[in-house]
């Protein structure tokens, strides 16, 4: 029988040789083997947070900063199941996590052991794939369990995206695991990259220089100047209109940003209608956008993203071209040559033009609400501070505001949770020490993630914006719920934590703003180092009941 120690070895040293280096570790009895490992090798930096679902947020945080997988390991059990929101987020915003769980052997499960659940495959929904490695009886075990580390890391790597690994562990779990000189497998697979041929680039040009009305739509992106380069050039055309969201990290004066802001406007909504969209990128946050999309019954649409994964948002998908934005637009550039005049670009930016000058008008006087709070926040901004959206209500207000050139903007935009995103934010922080990281989130989701504070490894450019308006005040913007009897009891619960007294349980620094004064007198100080090297909390409160009315009366502003 193959000893224990030269599989946990095993995982060590192909760890070691695939790069991983970060390691978030929850606290556990089964996974004591990886942890007294781990934590003795100096190649690695483990990190130890007690709450699962928090640890693998953060992970998730310092993979999305670095770019580069991410593990996070747990005991058995139910445990395991606290990672499912990360990774179902990590999968669908393609952030490389490896997740390890650890487990009771496999005659134990079903069978009255305790901390015990079924976790074969327990996440295959979402993760690129799943790996449960045997417990070595024989020499060809301990290779096959290799081989399928290998596997799973050249996966989590090459495709951007989670995995999962379970590994069953019998007792003793504490007894001091000795090195020894094993050979360990260690194989890759290098990544090629996609391209279109020439015939293809030809064939897409010439159907692109037919149109005289093309959209190009760009979702969820890291920031690529190159890419920004390429898409400035496309812009220019007279034919073609880039919009781009806070979350698309692309800025241009010949870009549109703002979408819903420009969408409210349309007068004859035909001559705003693509022929053409090409959409980019991830998740697009408007529903404004993809309702007009969709209604458009000729559209021909195609999506281009560094993924085989086929989706038809729009209704109107005819082709899927995965290979990288940045490499399309350059393959396409040199064959692109209008064949008719055409003003819908200039439609376009007319009324991105007049909607700007009617918001800066409308902010002027709005009155105090959700909408003025993020007015102020948006004009205090620090240059290039990493700007982090709450999923509801934040990341939709911060659509009305043009981007910031130098801002990173960060959003949990995958599955759209409100349940990770102070975790994240603490990740990509620990992760980028030398930036000031500002989230802004609303009070249930800050509430909902709390257990983010409850971590040794947070950092003082952490700052944390809550937005209190009583809970749940999406509800009184999107349609349907504020016409029930169930609104306040069922959508819009009211948050009852005194964030001031946890701010202060977790030694968080901690200011509040009730009007407009006090957040512009405090808001500065909010911004700036403190002495204890720890975090800052600034709540704001506004009114639940009118912020949906100020932000109608805004869009109706947008008109005149």
């Amino acid at each position: 029988m193959i000893s224990e120690s030269k599989r946990v070895q095993s995982i060590v040293e192909i760890f070691a040789a695939k790069g991983i280096r970060k390691i978030v570790f929850s606290p556990g009895s089964r996974n004591a083997p990886l942890v007294l490992s781990f934590t003795n090798d100096n190649r690695f930096e483990c990190i130890s947070i007690v709450d699962e679902r928090s640890a693998s947020f953060f992970a998730l945080g310092i993979a999305l900063s670095t770019q580069q997988p991410v593990a996070i390991c747990c005991t058995s059990g139910s445990a395991a199941l606290n990672y499912s929101s990360a990774l179902s987020e990590a999968f669908y915003q393609r952030i490389p996590l490896i997740a390890i769980t650890t487990d009771r052997p496999p005659e134990w499960i079903h069978h009255g052991e305790g901390q015990s659940i079924n976790q074969v495959n327990v996440f295959n929904n979402f993760v690129h794939s799943s790996y449960n490695l045997p417990i070595n009886e024989a020499e060809e075990d301990l290779h096959y369990c290799q081989r399928q580390l290998n596997e799973a890391i050249i996966n989590c790597s090459n495709n951007s995206q989670p995995i999962h690994i379970n590994i069953p562990f019998r007792e003793p779990l504490y007894n001091f695991i000795e090195k020894s000189n094993i050979k360990v497998l260690n194989f890759e697979q290098l990544p090629t990259k996609e391209f279109l041929s020439e015939e293809s680039l030809v064939n897409l040009a010439a159907n692109y220089n037919s149109k005289s009305k093309v959209l190009i739509l760009c979702g969820q992106l890291s920031k690529d100047n190159s890419l920004n380069y390429v898409l400035e050039g496309f812009s220019q055309l007279e034919n073609t209109v880039v919009l781009t969201e806070s979350t698309s990290n692309l800025y241009s004066h010949n870009f549109i940003p703002c979408i819903d802001r420009v969408i409210t406007t349309f007068d004859d909504i035909s001559a705003y209608e693509p022929e053409l969209l090409i959409t980019i990128g991830n998740a697009v946050i408007s529903k404004k956008i993809k309702q007009f999309l969709r209604n458009i019954s000729t559209l021909e649409h195609w999506r281009v993203i560094d993924n085989n994964q086929i989706e038809d948002t729009y209704l109107h998908l005819s082709k899927h071209i995965s290979i990288s934005p940045d490499s399309f637009f350059r393959g396409l550039k040199p064959h692109i040559k209008i064949e008719n005049a055409t003003d819908f670009k200039n439609k376009w930016l007319s009324k991105h033009l007049i909607t700007r000058t009617n918001h800066d008008n409308y902010m002027r006087k709005v009155k105090w609400s959700d909408l003025k709070a993020f007015d102020i926040i948006y004009n205090t901004l620090p240059e290039n501070c990493n700007l982090h959206l709450g999923n509801s209500s934040p990341v939709r207000y911060m659509q009305l505001f043009s981007q910031i050139r130098g801002v990173n903007y960060y959003s949990n935009r995958g599955v759209s949770g409100i349940d990770g995103s102070t975790s994240t934010t603490a990740g990509i922080a620990y992760s980028q020490p030398s930036s000031l990281n500002i989230l802004i989130s609303g009070d249930l989701s800050f509430v909902y993630d709390i257990n983010a504070l409850w971590n040794n490894h947070l950092t003082e450019n952490l700052k944390i914006i809550v937005i209190n308006n009583n809970g749940g005040g999406i509800f009184r913007i999107i349609p349907g719920p504020d016409t029930t009897k169930s609104l306040e009891n069922f959508f819009e619960v009211g948050n009852n934590a005194a964030i001031k007294d946890l701010a202060s349980a977790h030694n968080i620094n901690y200011y509040s703003a009730k009007n407009a004064a006090e957040l512009e007198g405090n808001i500065t100080s909010f911004y700036n180092p403190q002495n204890n090297n720890r975090p800052a909390i600034l709540e704001i409160f506004t009114p639940n009941e009118s912020n949906a009315v100020i932000l109608k009366d805004y869009f109706n502003a947008l008109k005149h």
